[in-house]
């Protein structure tokens, strides 16, 4: 499980609402396999976290591209990547099951990357709004 913390906030409320709820929807996903739910439970959880990452997304590059973030390629490429990854654990779990192995997996991947993500590309923008709307001295 991967708790959220408060310095994770990168002040755009629509996007900090969205990282909240994404890791509420991952706590849950894991909650669900350490409590032994259904197997239809555990992967309706997990294809959730994959929609909801995809529209998550989108906000986010609309976000950027109108700030004119000028690391939005990069940033967008991120997601990409994520967004890849996600859909290969996701055909893994469906094939293999929700395992210890598969469950750890994506548990490690997930929560690795939202954290690592969101408090240096994610902050980033925020900073970059902070920096864009300081009044020149």
């Amino acid at each position: 499980m991967s708790e959220w913390q408060d310095n994770l906030c990168i002040g755009v409320l629509e996007i900090d609402v969205q990282h909240r709820l994404l890791f509420d929807k991952f706590n849950a996903f894991v909650t669900a396999y350490q409590a032994k739910a259904e197997p239809d439970e555990i992967f309706r959880l997990f294809w959730f976290i994959e929609a909801y990452v995809v529209s998550h997304f989108k906000d986010e590059e609309k976000l950027m591209q109108a700030i004119a973030f000028p690391d939005y390629p990069s940033h967008h490429q991120q997601h990409v990547e994520f967004t890849h990854e996600i859909g290969v654990l996701k055909e893994r779990l469906r094939i293999e099951g929700p395992t210890d192995n598969m469950v750890s997996t994506i548990t490690s991947f997930i929560s690795g990357w939202l954290v690592g993500h969101i408090s240096t590309m994610d902050l980033a923008i925020g900073r970059f709004i902070d920096e864009s709307s300081t009044p020149n001295s």
